[in-house]
C-alpha cells in the first residue's frame, strides 16, 4: 500500500518549473535575474494569490563593467562637468539594465506578496559555523508569537531541543527581502537532508524561531502573516484561528496526491511557456504559483512516503495543498506514550509469552499479533487520517521473532547432537591420547558426559602425565576425577603424591619440560611412574652433555633398548630464534636419520616432548675416546690410525650425503677396544654448533677443534670436519691439542692464524708422513685441506704402510744384531 490520498490535490495550486528544456533554451543555471524578473511581472499580471521563489538567493549578481558605469554616473552629476542629460539618462539606463538584483527587487515590488526561500543546514552538519542571530533585515519575517514552555532539567537533558535546529541559513539578499512578502526556510536537500517524510513547520535559528517555506506560503495565500502564526513549542501551531495537525516537534506529514497517468497532481507549466506567454492568464489567476528548479542536474531529489523522489519545491507543493485542504494526517498528542506502550507489549510478549509456545505455535501468534497492529496502523491511517507510530514497534516484533526463532533452532538441535558429540569427543580424545596428545586428549575428555568409561580414560591420562613428569596437569586431571567420583581407584592418594612432588620441582608449575639442561627428569619417590619423552620409558640417567641430559631408555612397543640425547632448545636460544633453530636440529637430524653406515651411529627417531627436544638413538657400548686422549693413555699409533681411517671413511659417506657434521671431537667418537669398532655420535645435534652462541652467551661446539671458517661464522663443509679430525688426531697421537691459549680470543686467533706445533716435538719417533698429514689437515687455507675423507683415509693408509715398512725393517735389523 502506498500512503497516497485518492482525492485531488488542491487546483488552486501551480508549479511554475524550471525544467530541462528551459535550460537549453535559455542557459545554463544561475540565470540573470531580469529572467526572474520578466517571470514575477508575467506572472503579476495575471494577479496570483501568492508567488513563491523556491530558489537559492543568498548572493548578489554583479557583472563586469557595472561599477565602472557606476563611477561614470558619479561624474556626470559633477557640476563641473559639461555632459548632456540624453548621456545621463542613457547611462543610468545601462546601470538599471545591468543590476538585474535591482531590477528582480522592483519587480517583486510591483508584485506584491512574494515568498522568498530560506535554505539551511542542520545543526549537526553546521555546529561549528553556528550563526547566533539573524541579520536584522531578516528579523521581521521571524515568528514573534512563541510561547516558551517551562521545562525541568531532566526534560532539558532528555530533549533538549524542542524544534529541528537550522543551525546554518542561507537568507535572500538585503536588496531583495525588503521587497518580500514573507521567506521561509527550506530544505534543498544534500548534506545528509534526503528524506522528506516529515516537514517541520518551525525551525530554530540562534534566538530566533523561523516558519517553514510551506507554512509562509500558506499563510499568505490565506492572507495572513507572521503575527498571525501562533506557536506553542509542546503542543501546536495555530494559522490564524486554524489549528494545523502537527507532532510534538511541530512537524506534519503531508498528503502526497498522485496525478493521472504518472503525472504531477499540480498544475505544473514550464517557466519557458510562461516567459513566451503561452499561459494563460486564467490559469494563474488567484493562485498560489511556486517557481523552483525541477531540472535534475541541479536538484538534490527529496526521497516521499510514496516511494518517489521529488525536487524540493515539489515537496513544498504537496505540503501547501494538503494545508490548504486540511488533509494532513493526524497526530495524536499521546503518540510518545503510545509507541512506548506498543514497545512494551511487545518486549513482554517476546520474553515470556513467545518462549513458552511450539515452533510453530509461536510463529501462528506472531502473525496474529502482527496483522493486529497492521488493521489498527491502516485503519487510522485511512478511515481516521490518523497517523500511528506502530511501525517502529511492529519491525521490533518481527525482528525479535526471527531472533527467538534462531535461538530455539539452534537449542534443539544442540540438545540433539549433545550426545553423539560427547561420544564423538571421547572417541576423539582416546585417538589423541594415544598419539601422545594429553592437553588436547584432556579437552576432549571434559566436553564428554561423565560415565564408568570415562572415568577409566581419565584415570590413565593421569598416569601419563605423571610419566612425563607433568605433575600439576597430573594433580589437574586427578582433582578433575575426584570431583566426579569421590574414591575413585587411589585417585585420592596419587592427587597428593604428585601435589608432593610438584611442589619440590624447581617451582615451575609441576613440568619439567622447561627447565634447565642440568635438570634430570629421574625423580626418586615412591609411587610415582616412570618418566615418558615421547614414546620412549626412560630407565636411567647415562650422563650430561652440554645442552642436556643423556638416558637410557626402551621403546615398549618393540623392546629396542636406546640411548635418548635430550635438549631444551627453548632454554638455550632467543625467542626470535628459536623457530628458525627448531626447523634446522629436525630437518637435520632427519637427514642424519636416512645414514646407514657401520661407523655412524643409528638415529631411530626425533621429535619435542613439552619444548624439550630429543634424539633417540642406537644404544652403544664402549667409551668416548676422551679417555684415550691424555698423557699415559694414550692409544697405539696403528689403533689410532684404524680409528682415524673408519671416522675418516664415515665422514665421506655423510659428506656424500650431503650431511656436515661440525663438531667432529673424542668426545663424540664411540670406542669398543674388544670390537675394535669406532662410532660417530652426534649428526644432527652438531648443527646447533652453527647458531655460534646461546642466550647465556656459551659457545656451542668445542673451540679448540673448529676449523677457522667455522669460527669466522662462515658457511662450512665436509672439509671443516676434516680440520676437526686433523685436530683430533693430533690429540690421540700425542695428549696434548695443537692449539691451546689462556682465553677464547687468543684460541681463536691462533686457530685463525698461528700454525701449530710439529707433532714430531711431543711424539719424536713418530715418522715425517704423519706430521705431512697433520701440516694437511691442519691448513688454514681450506683449498689446501683435505678434500674429501677418502683422501684423507687413502693419505693415512699410505702412511701407515711406510711405518709398517720400516718397522719390519727396524726389527729385522734388530734381530741380525742380536745374532
Amino acid at each position: 500500500m502506498q500512503f497516497s490520498s485518492s482525492k485531488p490535490a488542491n487546483q488552486d495550486v501551480v508549479v511554475v518549473a524550471i525544467d530541462d528544456a528551459a535550460l537549453d533554451k535559455l542557459g545554463a543555471w544561475p540565470w540573470p535575474r531580469d529572467v526572474l524578473a520578466r517571470a514575477i511581472d508575467l506572472l503579476s499580471s495575471a494577479h496570483p494569490s501568492v508567488i513563491g521563489l523556491a530558489l537559492p538567493l543568498d548572493t548578489a549578481q554583479t557583472y563586469q563593467g557595472l561599477e565602472d558605469l557606476q563611477k561614470i554616473n558619479e561624474m556626470v552629476a559633477l557640476p563641473s562637468a559639461q555632459v548632456s542629460q540624453t548621456i545621463k539618462r542613457k547611462l543610468i539606463q545601462l546601470e538599471r539594465g545591468m543590476d538585474t538584483d535591482q531590477t528582480l527587487a522592483r519587480s517583486m515590488s510591483r508584485a506584491g506578496r512574494v515568498v522568498l526561500a530560506i535554505p539551511y543546514l542542520q545543526n549537526k552538519r553546521a555546529v561549528s559555523i553556528e550563526q547566533k542571530d539573524l541579520p536584522d533585515y531578516l528579523k521581521k519575517y521571524s515568528l514573534r508569537n512563541v510561547a516558551m514552555p517551562k521545562r525541568s532539567a531532566l526534560m532539558r537533558w532528555l530533549r533538549p531541543e524542542l524544534v529541528p535546529v537550522a543551525g546554518k541559513v542561507y537568507p535572500p539578499i538585503e536588496s531583495l527581502a525588503r521587497y518580500a512578502g514573507g521567506a521561509g526556510v527550506i530544505n534543498f536537500g544534500g548534506y545528509g537532508q534526503n528524506v522528506a517524510r516529515s516537514l517541520p513547520l518551525v525551525y530554530r535559528h540562534g534566538d530566533s524561531y523561523l516558519p517553514s517555506f510551506a507554512l509562509m506560503m500558506t499563510a499568505r495565500d490565506m492572507l495572513l502573516s507572521t503575527r498571525n502564526i501562533q506557536v506553542d513549542l509542546e503542543h501546536s501551531l495555530e494559522l490564524g484561528n486554524k489549528r494545523v495537525s502537527t507532532d510534538d516537534k511541530l512537524r506534519i506529514y503531508p498528503r502526497f496526491y498522485r496525478g493521472k497517468n504518472g503525472q504531477p497532481a499540480f498544475r505544473t507549466y514550464s517557466i519557458l511557456d510562461l516567459l513566451n506567454n503561452k499561459i494563460k492568464r486564467s490559469s494563474l489567476n488567484r493562485k498560489t504559483v511556486l517557481i523552483g528548479l525541477t531540472a535534475t542536474q541541479y536538484v538534490n531529489p527529496l526521497m516521499t512516503p510514496i516511494g518517489e523522489y521529488m525536487p524540493p519545491v515539489m515537496v513544498a507543493a504537496y505540503a501547501v495543498s494538503s494545508m490548504l485542504n486540511e488533509e494532513l494526517f493526524k497526530i495524536p498528542a499521546s503518540s510518545g506514550w503510545l509507541q512506548f506502550a506498543a514497545f512494551v507489549i511487545v518486549g513482554l510478549y517476546l520474553m515470556f509469552v513467545l518462549p513458552r509456545f511450539r515452533l510453530s505455535t509461536g510463529i501462528i501468534m506472531s502473525l496474529l499479533l502482527v496483522v493486529l497492529l497492521l488493521n489498527v496502523f491502516f485503519y487510522s491511517m485511512i478511515s481516521k487520517s490518523t497517523w500511528l507510530p506502530l511501525m517502529t514497534p511492529l519491525f521490533a516484533l518481527l525482528l525479535g521473532h526471527l531472533v527467538l526463532g534462531i535461538k530455539h533452532a539452534i537449542e534443539g538441535r544442540l540438545k540433539r547432537i549433545h550426545d553423539e558429540l560427547s561420544d564423538a569427543n571421547q572417541a576423539l580424545g582416546q585417538f589423541l591420547h594415544q598419539q601422545g596428545q594429553l592437553d588436547a586428549a584432556f579437552e576432549k575428555y571434559r566436553s564428554c558426559s561423565l560415565g564408568k568409561s570415562l572415568l577409566s580414560k581419565l584415570y590413565n591420562l593421569g598416569l601419563d602425565y605423571e610419566r612425563k613428569r607433568q605433575f600439576n596437569k597430573a594433580v589437574t586431571v586427578f582433582r578433575y576425577i575426584d570431583t566426579c567420583e569421590l574414591d575413585y581407584n587411589d585417585v585420592h592418594e596419587r592427587l597428593n603424591r604428585n601435589q608432593q612432588v610438584a611442589n619440590q620441582i624447581l617451582g615451575n608449575g609441576g613440568s619439567m619440560a622447561a627447565n634447565h639442561v642440568d635438570a634430570t627428569m629421574m625423580i626418586n619417590s615412591q609411587g610415582v611412574e616412570k618418566p615418558m619423552l615421547g614414546r620412549y620409558k626412560i630407565d636411567r640417567e647415562l650422563g650430561r652433555g652440554a645442552m642436556g641430559m643423556v638416558y637410557l631408555g626402551h621403546d615398549p612397543k618393540i623392546g629396542r633398548t636406546v640411548a635418548i640425547k635430550t635438549m631444551s632448545l627453548g632454554q638455550e636460544f632467543e625467542a626470535d630464534r628459536l623457530d628458525d633453530v627448531k626447523k634446522r636440529f629436525f630437518r637435520e637430524a632427519e637427514t642424519a636419520g636416512r645414514m646407514n653406515h657401520p661407523n655412524i651411529v643409528t638415529i631411530y627417531d626425533v621429535g619435542e616432548d613439552q619444548e624439550l627436544s630429543y634424539i633417540a638413538m642406537d644404544y652403544l657400548k664402549g667409551a668416548n675416546l676422551l679417555e684415550y686422549s691424555k698423557p699415559g693413555k694414550l692409544l697405539p699409533v696403528a689403533e689410532v690410525f684404524a680409528i682415524m681411517m673408519d671416522v675418516a671413511g664415515a665422514l665421506e659417506y655423510a659428506h656424500q650425503q650431503r650431511v656436515v657434521h661440525r663438531d667432529i671431537k673424542p668426545a663424540n667418537l664411540i670406542y669398543h677396544r674388544e670390537k675394535k669398532r669406532i662410532t660417530v655420535t652426534d649428526f644432527g645435534v652438531a648443527c646447533l654448533t652453527d647458531v655460534s652462541r646461546t642466550r647465556t652467551g656459551t659457545i656451542l661446539g668445542s673451540p679448540s677443534y673448529m676449523s677457522p671458517e667455522q669460527l669466522a661464522g662462515k658457511k662450512v663443509d665436509g672439509r671443516s670436519d676434516l680440520f676437526s679430525l686433523g685436530v683430533t688426531f693430533y690429540q690421540l697421537l700425542t695428549g696434548e691439542l695443537p692449539f691451546m691459549a689462556d682465553s677464547l680470543a687468543s684460541l681463536m686467533y691462533k686457530i685463525t692464524n698461528e700454525k701449530h706445533p710439529d707433532i714430531r716435538m711431543f711424539k719424536p719417533d713418530l715418522p715425517s708422513c704423519v706430521s705431512q698429514i697433520i701440516n694437511k689437515a691442519l691448513h688454514k687455507d681450506i683449498e689446501r685441506r683435505f678434500q674429501t675423507g677418502s683422501q684423507f683415509a687413502k693419505t693415512l693408509i699410505r702412511c701407515r704402510d711406510r711405518m709398517t715398512v720400516k718397522n719390519r725393517k727396524k726389527a729385522t735389523t734388530e734381530t741380525s744384531s742380536d745374532k
